[in-house]
């Protein structure tokens, strides 16, 4: 069984049960969603990593809003193949996919919405929170939004799409390591404030972790031709 092809194969049954038309490339570990988007996947192969891990880096493009395309970095495990890609399909279409799709499509929720300090209108559009480690419950509403936005209000480029990543978790010995992309690129403001958001979790001397992806679509109202 070759890992790679058996995870693009899982991920395109999985898109087709939902619905969606799929492309497999015939030379590529690549498929195109709807004509729309495509994504490349590659499961990482280190001799550090546990038989139990798999690493997959998996790459969403759309040739007008995102040529360069949307990395991310997704962890499966397991006992077997199948479960440890079963989990990476799991984790990709629970947060980075719904929101990507989720950007192509009119509406907007008013609750999240939010006005730059340009008065451009932004509609997010948030993948599903993933927590890691022993939460007693689950953060409500949206608190990493709510974290950056200010923060926001004055760094989104006045482009249709922007997308931003953010991943944090703190250990039992309180060291917190965090990963704040937007658009692909470091953003030393976000982080600052994800690693003061960690330090303020409950339950020290335990390990927890959270992870999030968004879209931020532009209104359209603010485009010459509409998305």
């Amino acid at each position: 069984m070759d890992p790679d092809k058996y995870l693009l194969q899982t991920l395109a049954k999985r898109l087709m049960a939902q619905g969606y038309a799929i492309k497999l490339s015939p030379v590529k570990n690549e498929l195109t969603v709807a004509g729309t988007l495509d994504i490349a996947t590659t499961i990482i192969h280190s001799p550090d990593y546990h038989p139990s891990l798999l690493h997959l880096l998996v790459v969403t493009k759309n040739e007008t809003y995102f040529p360069e395309g949307i990395t991310e970095n997704m962890i499966g495990t397991g006992s077997s193949l199948p479960d440890q890609v079963d989990m990476v399909v799991n984790n990709y279409l629970l947060t980075t996919f719904p929101a990507i799709t989720d950007s192509f499509l009119d509406g907007h929720d008013p609750e999240i919405d939010f006005a730059d300090s340009k008065n451009i209108l932004w509609h997010p559009r948030p993948g599903s929170l993933t927590l890691q480690g022993k939460w007693t419950e689950e953060p409500a509403g949206e608190p990493i939004l709510d974290l950056l936005k200010e923060k926001l209000q004055h760094t989104l480029p006045n482009k249709k799409l922007n997308w931003l990543k953010v991943h944090v978790n703190r250990f039992q010995d309180h060291e917190i390591i965090a990963e704040c992309l937007l658009n692909n690129t470091p953003w030393p403001e976000g982080l600052e404030e994800v690693r003061c958001y960690a330090r303020q979790w409950p339950h020290p001397g335990t390990f927890l972790g959270q992870k999030q992806f968004f879209l931020f679509r532009r209104c359209d109202q603010h485009d010459e031709k509409p998305l």
